[in-house]
């Protein structure tokens, strides 16, 4: 069990670091949410898990490419399915990319299998689901705040994706 904690708390802090500075950027400078800020944000972060998970198998550039690619497509899922069926379509985004970054791990395990890679990513995106849904609890109801508390978005954030690289990261 500790073999799969660890890593999964240093990706969940890394992404919790990553998620807080998105959080200051878009509370000190991004007054509307936009499609580039939108896309960015996800090539960004995912990139950076996605060098993560490789770097645990020697596989930076993989990784990163693979996260990048996670991160974008499901961006850009959410910006075409949001005219269809609004804010909702953000948790098909959700499930596409836990599959995505589910493919990606089994890849990088040296074994890409489709099936396991979509059973087991949905899965994940369950377990990411309830995580994420602590952080839209505790930090969006009242967004935005009068000050940024940046200690309690990072807590919020490490919390948040450690259930689903738990799961993402268990063979």
């Amino acid at each position: 069990m500790l073999s799969v904690l660890a890593p999964a708390l240093v990706g969940s802090m890394l992404l919790a670091v990553l998620s807080t500075v998105a959080d200051y950027v878009w509370f000190r400078g991004i007054p509307q949410h936009q499609v580039s800020s939108g896309m960015i944000h996800g090539a960004v972060l995912f990139a950076a898990l996605g060098a993560y998970l490789g770097w645990r198998k020697g596989k930076v550039g993989a990784g990163a490419l693979g996260g990048l690619v996670s991160g974008t497509a499901a961006a850009l899922s959410f910006y075409a399915l949001a005219p269809i069926g609004g804010y909702p379509m953000m948790i098909v985004s959700w499930v596409l990319l836990w599959i995505f970054l589910a493919a990606l791990q089994t890849h990088l395990d040296g074994r890409l299998d489709p099936a396991r890679a979509i059973g087991r990513g949905v899965i994940t995106s369950v377990a990411a689901g309830l995580g994420f849904a602590v952080v839209l609890f505790q930090l969006y109801r009242d967004w935005p705040p009068e000050a940024f508390p940046t200690f309690r978005h990072f807590v919020a954030w490490s919390m948040a994706y450690l259930p689903g690289l738990y799961v993402l990261l268990k063979r």
